[in-house]
């Protein structure tokens, strides 16, 4: 018995193996729906040039209002041409009348990130995207530089990812929208979900013994729940996909904790991005609306 508990003491005291990423941070589209532009931006972080794709809106152009930003992020394998098929139907909704004009941005958070910074491997998609990408939209594109103006949402890492940073940086984000988000800590045992598959499994073995609570959506609304300042935060879950458990655990969590939020379930939805947004998709667009006031576009 005592051979046993020496052996598994001194197998947790083993170093944590540095997680190994293979992101290619610049990808140009191969077609570009309208309105949108491929840029690269230079991270002083990383020391690379990461890729992001900017819609505008039709009446961007002709015009000298300013406008809100919504920054989409997408997710785990993904880059920043994720978001195209997302920039298609905001830019419909848009010439519909559905919703006021509106600036996207689609950026490159890193395949597999998490959208947390891991400095040691030089992988840094908070940073890139708070210090240099946020800024850099503001003095680039005739924005709204305010916080009521600027939201963000996402899609599985990237509802995770959207949420965090919304949570971590109340003071620029007004509003967030995240669908399908995997929130809770990662199962040591890497079985996020019946049937994962081995490469996958690994992965989150892997990933869940770098936890920090830092980056646990359960622990940043505890510590900033006093700080959210009338933050919009709405969650979206599909019954059939397989993160719903984690969207029920939060909402409960956010109850309990005193924060204000927004939580919708679809029945019968997979993990599925399009299945999302085509069932509630407008509806994610419009929850940020009212995080401007009573003017939609400021002159």
């Amino acid at each position: 018995m005592l051979t046993l508990l020496l052996a598994a003491a001194a197998l947790a005291q083993e170093p944590r193996k540095p997680l190994e990423f293979n992101i290619k941070w610049v990808n140009p589209p191969v077609k570009l729906p309208p309105g949108v532009t491929h840029h690269t931006l230079p991270s002083t972080a990383m020391g690379v040039d990461v890729g992001f794709n900017v819609y505008l809106p039709p009446s961007y152009a002709a015009s000298q209002d300013r406008f809100p930003v919504l920054y989409w992020l997408h997710g785990a394998g993904g880059d920043e041409n994720g978001g195209l098929p997302i920039a298609t139907q905001f830019d419909a909704a848009i010439r519909a009348g559905q919703l006021p004009p509106a600036i996207m941005v689609i950026p490159n958070g890193g395949r597999r990130s998490e959208y947390r910074d891991w400095e040691p491997q030089r992988i840094m998609p908070e940073s890139f995207i708070i210090r240099d990408l946020v800024p850099h939209i503001d003095k680039t594109y005739r924005t709204i530089r305010e916080r009521r103006a600027r939201w963000i949402e996402g899609m599985s890492m990237g509802g995770n990812g959207a949420l965090k940073l919304a949570l971590r940086h109340p003071e620029l984000f007004s509003s967030v929208v995240a669908y399908a988000g995997s929130y809770r800590p990662l199962p040591a045992d890497g079985i996020l979900y019946p049937a994962i598959v081995p490469e996958s499994r690994a992965w989150i073995a892997w990933l869940a013994q770098w936890y920090s609570a830092d980056h646990d959506p359960f622990k940043l609304a505890e510590m900033n729940r006093f700080r959210l300042d009338g933050q919009r935060i709405r969650l979206v879950a599909g019954t059939r996909d397989v993160s719903f458990e984690d969207s029920e655990v939060l909402h409960a969590h956010f109850q309990k904790t005193g924060v204000n939020h927004e939580y919708e379930v679809l029945l019968g939805v997979a993990h599925n991005t399009a299945a999302y947004y085509e069932r509630v998709g407008l509806e994610g667009f419009r929850f940020h609306l009212p995080a401007l006031g009573p003017s939609a576009v400021a002159k």
